[in-house]
């Protein structure tokens, strides 16, 4: 080998270790930087995870607060006027608080679930309503939905008219039957047949059925500061202007008797209201807390269900 094809495979043998040295040199430093990033994601999920949850403490704080001294909003005003300033008392409602939170700008929610329906023992005219108001129109498939729900609790294998036992899951190719049994969670209704995504978390201005029942829900009737404002689509015809005056209404103060409402709802819909609505308390309370801005998105949201030992 002449020196000058040693030194050109010295060269060469150079060229490759070096590149191959800045090849190991930029994957080291792009894993650095992604586990970087990892690791800067992870800490804001932390922070924003902690703010959430100090943002519910305090919704609690404030619940507790006002069941304390409830009985001062009957004297609102004159309250106010003694003291010189707002009378600041966070009632459950489904409309959300407004607070800072480590100078971040939270909504935080504070709703009974007694504006919603019990999920077990519903009977099949209250699921037709209900369905009907998530936005099923067609008889045939909201009969079909109803008598699927009602094969999954109860315990025997037979078929209502429009039904499905296990039978009917198996030859789905699915690896559960019906349950036999109550309803445990609302999510449970997305394994019965029939039950869209669409029904179950609402859409084209219907609500949801996670919206009207709740494990820890009413038999009878809503509350009617607590629900959500697309539950008066129970209401049927029940024209938006008015949900809108409710909304604003129970916005300002709490709904103390439904009578509060007989001015602004026509008189042609208050008797259905009160067949679907009433004012009572719960013995349990869901406070949800998302940062200002993104409470729209129903995932944004972190939640959490406390139980009261007593009624006040």
């Amino acid at each position: 080998m002449t020196l000058r094809n040693k030194d050109g495979f010295a060269l060469l043998a150079v060229f490759w270790i070096s590149l191959l040295l800045g090849i190991l040199a930029l994957n080291y430093a792009t894993t650095a930087r992604l586990n970087a990033e990892a690791a800067r994601n992870r800490r804001l999920g932390a922070e924003y995870d902690y703010l959430l949850r100090s943002a519910v403490v305090k919704g609690y704080h404030e619940y507790l607060k006002y069941r304390a001294n409830r009985s001062l909003l009957a004297n609102k005003a004159e309250v106010e006027e003694l003291s010189g300033k707002p009378l600041e008392l966070w009632y459950p409602r489904y409309e959300p608080w407004p607070c800072e939170i480590e100078g971040v700008r939270v909504d935080v929610r504070i709703a009974g679930e007694a504006g919603k329906f019990k999920l077990s023992g519903l009977s099949p005219e209250r699921w037709r309503r209900v369905i009907a108001a998530c936005g099923v129109v067609d008889e045939e498939v909201r009969d079909g939905i109803i008598d699927s729900i009602l094969d999954w609790v109860d315990s025997d294998s037979l078929h209502r008219l429009n039904g499905a036992e296990s039978d009917y899951y198996e030859k789905q190719g699915l690896e559960y039957g019906c349950k036999n049994r109550e309803i445990d969670v609302v999510n449970e209704l997305l394994l019965i047949k029939g039950v869209t995504f669409t029904l179950y978390a609402g859409g084209n201005g219907h609500p949801g059925l996670i919206d009207l029942l709740s494990p820890y829900g009413q038999e009878d009737k809503l509350d009617i500061n607590s629900c959500t404002p697309a539950a008066l689509a129970l209401v049927e015809g029940l024209p938006q202007e008015v949900v809108d005056e409710i909304v604003a209404y129970r916005a300002v103060n709490p709904i103390s008797r439904l009578a509060e409402l007989s001015e602004l709802i026509p008189p042609e819909y208050f008797s259905l209201l009160m067949q679907y609505f009433t004012v009572t308390d719960s013995e349990y309370v869901t406070i949800s807390a998302a940062e200002a801005g993104r409470e729209g998105e129903a995932a944004n949201w972190y939640r959490q269900v406390f139980a009261l030992n007593e009624k006040k």
